[in-house]
């Protein structure tokens, strides 16, 4: 009796097991089915990054309205001391909206901010803000968007296009820059218009958040905050010959 019992144990493990060949093939399934699914896993965790980034610019672009409303209808000079991300910081508060996920394990995000006094000035970012060259230079004179300490500030009467002008968008990783100058060509040198989506065989596509004058934020592909329209300007004159680098 007991040896029939360990004669059909030993035969149903036998058919229980998997052989080599029958392995190798479970493996070839398994690694077949990974390299399917790993490209959608990563469009998903990059589409919650920018989900996660256009919330952060939505906050600073109601920090920006918030500041405007408080200041008389003035956005924030351009200072050499106190810069817009400290001037803001009472209506966003917290320094890791200045920051997009997608940059979170990236130590060198640079700032030009170097005073203590000024935490947020000196913290890890990722946006730029509006430079109003063309309004600058309509309401005060040619160049006075280059001044530092006291320059002049822009009124949101300024902006007749509030809904179609960009006040933040997202700058490249090593840039410092708090102003995006297009009279500068900043589009090409400090404004990361691919920040979402970029891949290692097309490293120019994808596209960038950008939050306007009116609190609304919007994802635009390469070049589209430049191109057809430059969306940084204020003047019909740079709105429509503001196109620096369409290519």
């Amino acid at each position: 009796m007991n040896k029939n019992r360990n004669q059909a144990r030993n035969t149903a493990s036998k058919f229980a097991a998997f052989t080599l060949i029958e392995l190798l093939v479970v493996i070839a399934i398994i690694a077949i089915l990974a390299s399917m699914l790993l490209p959608s896993l990563a469009k998903a965790k990059e589409t919650a990054k920018r989900i996660a980034c256009t919330s952060n610019l939505h906050q600073m672009g109601l920090a920006n309205m918030m500041y405007v409303d408080d200041n008389k209808g003035d956005f924030s000079p351009r200072s050499n001391q106190q810069r817009w991300p400290n001037l803001l910081r009472p209506y966003y508060h917290v320094l890791s909206l200045l920051r997009c996920p997608t940059e979170f394990n990236i130590s060198s995000n640079s700032t030009l901010g170097t005073d203590a006094n000024f935490p947020a000035d000196t913290a890890p970012r990722s946006y730029i803000i509006n430079g109003f060259n063309d309004g600058y230079d309509e309401k005060y004179g040619v160049g006075q968007w280059q001044g530092g300490t006291n320059a002049p500030y822009l009124s949101e009467k300024d902006i007749p296009l509030p809904s179609d002008t960009i006040i933040f968008g997202e700058k490249m990783t090593n840039s410092g820059h708090f102003f995006m100058d297009y009279i500068d060509v900043d589009d090409a040198e400090q404004l990361d218009q691919i920040k979402h989506g970029r891949t290692s065989l097309n490293t120019t596509a994808g596209g960038s958040v950008y939050a306007f004058i009116d609190g609304s934020t919007r994802f635009l592909k390469n070049h589209g905050s430049i191109s057809p329209e430059n969306l940084w300007a204020t003047t019909a004159f740079w709105r429509t010959n503001g196109d620096f680098n369409p290519q």
